[in-house]
């Protein structure tokens, strides 16, 4: 059941929008199910066998991952008893949003560490999930062409009925895919991109990567350009002889594709709107008001899921106007929601996180270095656009931090096993005298 689920996990990687149809007006996308099946199966699983698998890195993982979880049903004690405008519903659905990224990481660590799904599996699930998303990207891009238009919302977002795509006033539209916004497509293609690049799947799958690399740059998202100077730092650090012609080739490229890039209408209208730009001052002004509750709220917030609840009693008098909405931004969201308190130990367990797996990129085997830093540059990219976007509670994110934790873990126990392996070669070569 584990090894399935985690292959359904690496298959549903790009998939961020899937979802059933809504079950009395509620919205379940695919991903979190999974992630909610996951966390039941691995505590059925505890409570039966009385452990679980988890090495060093692991366990200062889910050490970290207590404490907050710990520190979040305590905020709700407190704002249930002191609370202003509080609903315990919406608290218990970021709530579980969390339980579900973390159960997720923690999913994919024990299917490897366990064996119960093999690295190649979990690895060309997600290669798979870039591919079928690839080709669904432009799949959709031809069906708005072509004059389709639905409401049907099941696999990608509908932009007032352009499936996928969201229309610019232009020839070229943005494209979304199976996510939820072009933004978001800027980074859910990432990591299987990385892994399309590096020597296990390039000679089979460049003509895929090419044009992965492309739906990033017609996304026309900002971060785009982020995800493409972490393409340019991954192929440096793992193709070291071709380091030069990679340079060469990167400085030929860029006036290319700089002035392509002037071209995409988003990107030309953000520059000639400026500060003006749509987008810009929607985010500035959620900055304005996540500010507002930090000054107001600094050590323990509003509550976990209620930004949209105080935007909507500030802004419109209404908590009820659009209590699900979202600022774009994270770390600030994190800040307001939870306080100085709930930030802080965010901020632990992220920077644990990076210097554990900045430490682990040292030492991993030179095969498996391309992968392992696919994972790791794709990880720090998503937290990077946390800063502008809302990924933290998104299943892919925690798909990356698991398998990560998992080659941590492997290498320290083979290293351990070497050195155990050459003590005891000293030891029958060189018997101590008798005593």
């Amino acid at each position: 059941m584990i090894g399935l689920l985690t292959v359904l996990a690496a298959w549903l990687y790009c998939f961020v929008w899937l979802r059933p149809p809504e079950l009395a007006g509620v919205i379940l996308p695919a991903q979190r199910l999974l992630a909610w099946t996951a966390l039941a199966v691995l505590v059925s699983r505890l409570l039966l066998k009385g452990n679980l698998i988890a090495g060093p890195a692991a366990r200062g993982f889910l050490r970290w991952v207590a404490v907050f979880v710990v520190f979040l049903i305590l905020t709700l004690v407190r704002q249930l008893a002191y609370g202003e405008n509080f609903h315990p519903l919406y608290f218990i659905m970021d709530f579980s949003k969390y339980a579900a990224g973390f159960a997720m990481a923690y999913l994919c660590y024990y299917a490897l560490a366990g064996r119960l799904v093999s690295e190649q599996r979990l690895f060309g699930g997600i290669v798979g999930s870039g591919v079928l998303a690839t080709a669904l990207v432009y799949i959709l891009l031809g069906l708005y062409y072509a004059g389709f238009r639905t409401e049907l919302q099941l696999i990608a977002p509908s932009f007032g009925g352009a499936l996928g795509v969201w229309p610019t006033g232009d020839l070229l539209p943005r494209l979304a895919g199976p996510t939820a916004e072009p933004q978001q497509l800027s980074v859910a293609l990432l990591t299987p991109l990385l892994l399309m690049l590096s020597p296990r799947y390039l000679r089979r799958l460049w003509p895929v990567a090419i044009l992965s690399a492309s739906a990033l740059l017609l996304s026309q998202s900002k971060f785009a350009l982020v995800s493409m100077m972490v393409i340019g730092w991954y192929l440096l650090l793992v193709y070291r002889r071709a380091r030069v012609p990679i340079v060469l080739g990167s400085l030929v490229l860029a006036p290319m594709i700089a002035l392509a890039l002037l071209r995409l209408p988003t990107f030309a209208a953000t520059l000639q709107a400026g500060l003006s730009a749509g987008s810009l001052v929607e985010r500035l002004g959620n900055i304005v008001l996540l500010l507002n509750i930090i000054q107001e709220h600094p050590i323990f917030g509003i509550g976990a899921g209620h930004y949209g609840v105080y935007r909507g009693q500030t802004l419109f008098g209404d908590w009820r106007y659009d209590p699900g909405y979202t600022p774009n931004m994270d770390f600030l969201k994190v800040f307001a929601e939870t306080g100085v308190v709930g930030f802080v130990l965010l901020l632990c367990l992220l920077g644990f996180l990076i210097r554990l797996f900045a430490r682990g990129s040292r030492t991993v085997d030179s095969d498996d270095r391309p992968v392992y830093l696919a994972f790791f540059l794709g990880a720090v990219a998503i937290m990077l656009n946390m800063t502008i976007g809302y990924e933290l509670l998104h299943a892919f994110f925690w798909i990356n931090i698991g398998t990560l934790l998992y080659f941590v873990d492997r290498d320290r126990t083979r290293a351990a096993v070497m050195r155990s392996s050459e003590r005891l070669s000293d030891i029958a070569l060189n018997p101590a005298a008798p005593g």
